[in-house]
Formats: structure tokens, sequence, C-alpha cells
């Protein structure tokens, strides 16, 4: 899971709703709206243990990414299998208010029973199963550093609207390794002993986990990818 420096900081107590099995009240939130929209971008941390959850959000070329990240312990094959949810249709409104195809929530200061602040996303309907019908769940905040939170040599093509010039000037068999590392940082399948499967098995970050990653792209992901294939 990314960047989970943050439950160094916070006691089970005081975390989020039902962080530890514990309620925080809604009197300790108060709305944050900050002067430029740019500020929202980070990555929020949800649930703890096998509950928890990443929802890493940010801004790049007229695209909002907003996308979960969790996953669940598979017991036949004795390992972590990731998982990832891609909210559509996003927009924030001038009172930090949230909004998706999916989820709606607000940008709040949460304040503990220390007095510590911490920014924060409350969702209204989270997409923790175990939240129960009408609870609201608190992510706080953590800085995102895009370069640092994927793996592979051509990073960018997650996190930035590509260009048709810089892909013109690649070598076709440069053009397809970006383009189907999208799918590997996924742990997709290739076909066994394929040249996508040679080559990535050979990368120390790559996990063959899923037969279809399709659900997890983005859209800027999925726009990037329509596009190296154009060029390809």
């Amino acid at each position: 899971m990314r960047l989970l420096i943050i439950l160094l900081l916070i006691s089970n107590s005081t975390f989020a709703q039902y962080w530890g099995g514990q309620e925080i009240s809604e009197s300790d939130l108060a709305p944050w709206v900050p002067k430029f929209e740019m500020e929202y971008q980070g990555s929020y941390h949800f649930g703890e243990s096998e509950m928890e959850s990443d929802l890493i959000l940010f801004f790049s070329g007229g695209f909002i990414i907003g996308q979960v990240e969790n996953g669940s312990w598979e017991e036949d094959a004795n390992q972590w299998k990731s998982n990832y949810i891609n909210l559509t249709n996003i927009k924030i409104d001038k009172t930090g208010k949230f909004s998706s195809d999916q989820h709606t929530g607000q940008f709040v200061h949460y304040k503990t029973e220390n007095g510590a602040l911490y920014k924060s996303l409350k969702i209204d309907n989270p997409w923790s199963s175990w939240i129960e019908d009408s609870k609201f769940e608190i992510g706080t905040k953590s800085e995102l550093i895009l370069k640092e939170s994927y793996s592979g040599k051509y990073i960018e093509a997650s996190y930035k609207k590509l260009q048709p010039a810089e892909l013109h000037a690649m070598r076709p068999d440069d053009l397809q390794i970006m383009r189907n590392e999208i799918y590997a940082r996924y742990g997709y399948i290739f076909i066994k002993k394929g040249k996508m499967d040679l080559y990535f098995r050979n990368q120390d970050w790559y996990r063959p986990e899923h037969k279809n990653v399709n659900d997890f792209l983005s859209d800027l992901e999925r726009y990037n990818i329509d596009l190296i294939r154009s060029i390809e």
C-alpha cells in the first residue's frame, strides 16, 4: 500500500470513524477550503489492517484522477492481491465538496483529541464494505510524489498526458514496452514465455496477479494507451 507513514502519527481511537472499532464525532470536523484546488492533490489513507485503502488524487492534463487501492489475502495463492477502483467524473466545488459517479464527500480538517489538525477527506458512502449504511469514513492526507508512486521505465504514462511529438521520437519496441508497462503495473499476466512476459519477469517490481486489469486503468492511462497504439 502507498504512503502509510501517517499511521504512525495517529492513535487508534482518533484516526477515522471506525478506526479500532471506535467512532469519531462530526464536531471534530471543519471545512477545508485551500486557496488553490491543486492543494487537494495527495494520498488519503482510510481504515486499518486488511481493511485499509488509499485514495490517490491528482490533476493532470485536464484529468482529475481518483484511484482507490486496496486488496485482499488470497489463501490459495498465499499472497496479498491488489485491487483498484477508479472514481469517474470527479468534481470538486468551491466549498470543498467532493463528488464522483461512485462516491461523494467533503474535504475537511480533522481535529484529534490531543488537538492535532489533519487535512482529510470525509467520504459519505465509503467503498469499505465493513462500514455500516449512512456512516462516513475519514481518510487523512499525506504528500503524493507521483514519480515515486509508480514503478517501471516509463512511469509518466500513468500520471502525465503524453504528447504525440514525444512518442514519435521513440522506437517502436520502446513504445510497445511503454504501453504494456501500464498493464504490468497492475499485475497483468502476459502470455507465458512471450516477449512481454519475458521482459517484465526480469523487472524486480513486477508481480503477475491478474488475467484482466482493464477495470483498473484510469481515464488518463486509457487515453495514453490509445495514443501510444495509434503511433506504434
